[in-house]
């Protein structure tokens, strides 16, 4: 009988620790070669025969099926988890990050060629590589840490991609087959607690999923205005790419040149039609001739290609977005909330839940005598590209710089909560201090959010001083 992961209290915690440490140690060799080529097929036979060789991979022959089971099964008509099936946008579940401690996730939507690609030069290398097996794509992805970016951005997971059956078959019995139960946001969906408390894989590091944290890097506004956002890739183009949705992924220390945090996740393979990311990219990541190729050479790039793309299948055709509704706090994009202005004043500042949102900030002293609440709150949105105009474009290096001086220690501010209710409200982004009255910003703090707003100025960022008079500090 099967363990489920989200129940499981009467297992003692030792057997996780084991199951934890014997993983983390053999995760760190190399994936054992193997002579011939596989190539993914889409008969019930050949995905079987997959999941088994995948999971072997991964797990590297630890003998814990009674608490994970990789999903092989076909959970659309076009194919099974790992070839991430996008239908509509009530298949993305949002989930938000645990509050009170870091957590991280990492982002593979960008990945493929060896060559960086997007709009902004600051954008590192982000190879996709298969294993010699072809079993694993080996693929260079983006940490995103609740230390830098806001807990109050969610991530998103396409229910159709879920890895873990258990939690897959958990996840659709509560938000339903298509996940419109959950659309609301009022259900938490079973993968994101999962997710939270990294359990959907046993032993990895973090979990691939997606967010449009770097939109505006891969996307130009005028890209994003027209709707072209994505390259289709079928028929003779189409080929092997990396299903990277809620794939393992492992701290490796990598950085890029500008001091993000990189990972490395280990993606199933899936052959067949597909959408990249970013628009106008050839659908080979090994960048061949634009030419058509002959079927046969068509054939041979196939079995033989060094790299992937990371992406995903939309069978409707069209970019793959996040869900609509009400507008998302601190979310840069067109999804997200705008800064706040006085039309957002709907929550009287005498009631108690503002009561409980100033005192998070007054006491945000988490790291130093800085009040990280209202520090962040007066960087974080503007660094990210909330009130900008379409010809922002900030180096990353002054962005992550901003970032880490502005927001250090915010995952570990307490009422985030409420803070996160009172925004959603009053439908603003980093505005709660604003829209509830808080004013009690210590001297410090002042004189830090005088600086933040300086330095926003000098990398071509207008802070929110400048844009709706506050959060302006005070030069001591």
């Amino acid at each position: 009988m099967k363990i489920k992961l989200l129940n499981c209290w009467n297992i003692p915690s030792s057997f996780y620790f084991l199951v934890s440490v014997t993983l983390m140690l053999t995760f760190t060799n190399d994936l054992v070669a193997m002579d011939k080529t596989y190539k993914a097929g889409n008969s019930a036979k050949n995905i079987s025969n997959y999941g088994k060789r995948y999971s072997k991979d991964i797990l590297r022959g630890i003998k814990i099926s009674d608490v994970y089971s990789f999903n092989d099964t076909d959970t659309t008509r076009f194919g099974p988890a790992y070839a991430n099936i996008w239908l509509e946008k009530s298949n993305f579940l949002a989930c938000l990050p645990p509050g009170g401690r870091q957590f991280s996730y990492a982002l593979c939507y960008y990945s493929g060629p060896d060559q960086p690609t997007g709009n902004d030069p600051d954008n590192p290398s982000l190879p996709c590589t298969l294993s010699r097996d072809g079993v694993v794509a080996n693929c260079t992805c983006y940490e995103l840490s609740t230390e830098l970016i806001s807990p109050k951005i969610p991530y998103y997971v396409d229910i159709n991609a879920i890895s873990n059956l258990d939690i897959y078959q958990q996840t659709i019995e509560v938000c339903g087959k298509d996940g419109l139960k959950c659309a609301s946001g009022d259900i938490v969906p079973p993968v994101c607690d999962a997710i939270n408390v990294n359990l959907l894989v046993p032993g990895a590091d973090a979990i691939s999923v997606f967010s449009p944290i770097f939109i505006q890097n891969y996307q130009s506004p005028q890209d994003i205005a027209s709707g072209n956002t994505s390259t289709s890739c079928k028929r003779k183009n189409a080929a092997l790419y990396a299903g990277c949705m809620t794939a393992p992924c492992y701290t490796t220390g990598e950085k890029d040149a500008q001091g993000r945090n990189l990972m490395e996740c280990k993606c199933p393979v899936y052959d067949g039609p597909f959408q990249i990311g970013q628009s106008d990219q050839n659908c080979d990541a090994n960048d061949p001739p634009t030419n058509a190729l002959s079927k046969s050479m068509a054939n041979t790039r196939k079995r033989h290609s060094k790299n992937v793309w990371s992406a995903a299948y939309n069978p409707n055709g069209g970019p793959i977005e996040i869900p609509d509704g009400a507008c998302v706090p601190d979310l840069p994009g067109s999804k997200g909330c705008e800064l706040y202005d006085d039309s957002n004043s709907i929550i009287n500042p005498d009631e108690a839940i503002c009561s409980k949102v100033c005192s998070s900030y007054d006491n945000s002293t988490v790291i130093s005598d800085t009040q990280v609440g209202y520090s962040c709150d007066a960087t974080l949105c503007t660094t990210l590209g909330i009130g900008q105009g379409d010809n922002f474009n900030p180096s990353a290096s002054d962005q992550i710089q901003l970032l880490g001086k502005a927001c250090d220690g915010i995952s570990k501010m307490s009422g985030m909560d409420q803070i996160l209710l009172v925004e959603a409200l009053a439908g603003c982004s980093c505005c709660a201090s604003q829209v509830c009255g808080c004013d009690s910003i210590n001297s410090q703090t002042n004189q830090e959010i005088y600086n933040l707003n300086q330095e926003q100025r000098d990398a071509h960022i207008t802070p929110q001083c400048d844009i709706n008079n506050t959060l302006c500090g005070e030069n001591e």
